[in-house]
Formats: C-alpha cells, structure tokens, sequence
C-alpha cells in the first residue's frame, strides 16, 4: 500500500494532464486550505500580536501559521513542486509552482471583518492547474482545476449572463502605496461610478475574483496584485466562463501586474472604462 501511494505521488510531480492526477492535487489544495482555515479561525476577532509590512500592510502569527502549515502538507505530497508564498522565502524548483496567501485579507482579519481567505494555486507557467480559495469566517470554498468547471461549496458556478454596465455590480481594491502614488485607482472608481450600479470595495483579491466566477459580481478591477493574491481566483473564473485581461485588453498573466475579471459578455465595456480613465490621469500628467 505504501509504495502504490508512493508511486502516485511521484508521478504528481511532473506536469500533470491527467485529470485524475489534477483533482488529485486539488484534493491536497482544498485539504490544506481547510485546516489552515481552522487555524486561522482560532484568532478571528481575538488577534493578537500585529506587526506591520508597511503603512497599511499587517502581518499577524495567523500569517505565519497559516503558512507554514500549508506549506508543510504541499513539500510533503509534492516534493519537488515550487513554493511561492507570501510571508517566507520561495522554495523548490522546477516549472509547476504553488502560489499560497495565507490570509489575503490581513486587514479585514485583523478588525473581525468576514472577508478573508486562504488562496492556494498551482500554476505551470501563466497556466492554473488547480485553485482554491477558502472564505472560513464566511463558511464557502471555491475551487476550480484546468478543464473542469469551478465550483461553490461542491456546486457548479458559473459567471453571471448581464449585458449592460448600468446592470452591473463591479468590485475593486486599492493598491498600498495610494497615499503617495498618483496612480492610486481614484479615476478608475469615479468612472465606474458614473456608469455601473453598484461598486464593492471588500479587501481581498482571491474572494472578489470568485464572486466574479460565481456571479455575484460582474466585473472586478485591480493593480499592484502578486501571484498569489490572483492566481487561484483567475483560474476560478476561467473555469467558470468568464474573461481576464490586462488593463489594455491583452492575454493577462494572473502572475504579475494588472487584472480586469468579468463575465466576458460586459468584458470590453469594463477595459474601455478603464482605458478612459487611464488617458484621462495620463493627460493630466502631462
């Protein structure tokens, strides 16, 4: 029985087509993303100790056990796999990489707000394989892997069908530096504004990015992302029949940079928004 898992888990090693080998690393994902969850959850609303990052960016001993144990179960079933997280330092190598926020939502966390999450994605290149992001204050899991659908608490999910921006509820986030960086997102918001519904501005990128793929919103935008905060998010809302794009409607890599999130149908009104509002802080620039 030991060498039969043994020779499982060594062929999940390597670049994993098979779907079965895929829902097999999902399983681990959801798996460690839930008892981190349970970890976390012991310090919601009785937080202890924070440090800071920055002007605004905490950093709580939930962090650092929350990742620690998530990094613990995937070097444990996955070895030779890349680990790229946010609070400790890359380890392995290799082309297939996991991108771990162990709390994307510190601050939400820290004030006793619902909306943080553990975000784990596995990525070859700038293509998900797997993604799960667990909401536990908010008691949903999403997750999603290559060529399967994404799913809401067990359930398919699907993007949502509306096709007027004056219909749709947008979400967005702020990037750290904006009490010192012009680029800040304030034109954006303010267009967005004028022309959408409703905006949302909940503080962690992975839930706003699942609640595109489920259908609550329609469409997000956000700067100054990493890996880690995007990629399981991306994939969710791939799987579940949505767009990404980088802010000038190119093929985004949810690796780096800027992120428009939509139901495909709204996708060009949303980087039209964007790019209008851009010019328009461009042209006060100059």
């Amino acid at each position: 029985m030991q060498m039969a898992e043994a020779q499982k888990s060594a062929k999940m090693q390597h670049f994993m087509p098979v779907e079965d080998e895929t829902q097999g690393a999902l399983a681990v994902a959801e798996r460690a993303a839930l008892q981190a969850g349970e970890l976390v959850m012991k310090g919601w609303r009785t937080v202890g100790e924070i440090s800071r990052k920055g002007r605004f960016d905490l950093l709580t001993e939930y962090d650092l056990g929350s990742e620690r144990l998530i990094r613990e179960q995937l070097s444990q079933e996955f070895p030779s796999h890349r680990i790229v997280g946010e609070e400790d330092a890359e380890s392995g190598e290799g082309e297939l990489v996991w991108y771990v926020d162990p709390i994307d939502g510190t601050t939400n966390f820290v004030h006793g707000h619902f909306f943080f999450a553990m975000s784990i994605a596995l990525y070859r290149g700038s293509e998900g394989l797997v993604g799960v992001v667990h909401a536990p204050a908010l008691g949903v899991t999403w997750k999603a892997a290559r060529g399967g659908g994404a799913f809401r608490n067990g359930k398919r999910c699907r993007v949502s069908t509306r096709d007027q921006l004056e219909e749709a509820v947008c979400a967005t986030g702020f990037p750290y530096d904006r009490w010192s960086s012009p680029d800040n997102n304030h034109a954006e918001l303010a267009l967005f504004l004028q022309r959408a519904r409703g905006i949302r501005r909940c503080g962690a990128a992975s839930i706003d990015l699942c609640l595109v793929a489920d259908g609550t919103y329609d469409i997000y935008w956000e700067q100054g992302l990493n890996a880690w905060d995007m990629c399981a998010g991306a994939l969710l809302v791939k799987e579940a029949g949505g767009q990404l794009s980088t802010y000038d409607g190119n093929t985004a890599d949810p690796r780096t940079g800027k992120l428009i999130a939509s139901n495909g149908v709204l996708h060009e009104a949303a980087v039209r928004t964007v790019r209008e509002a851009r010019n328009k802080l461009l042209s006060h620039k100059s």
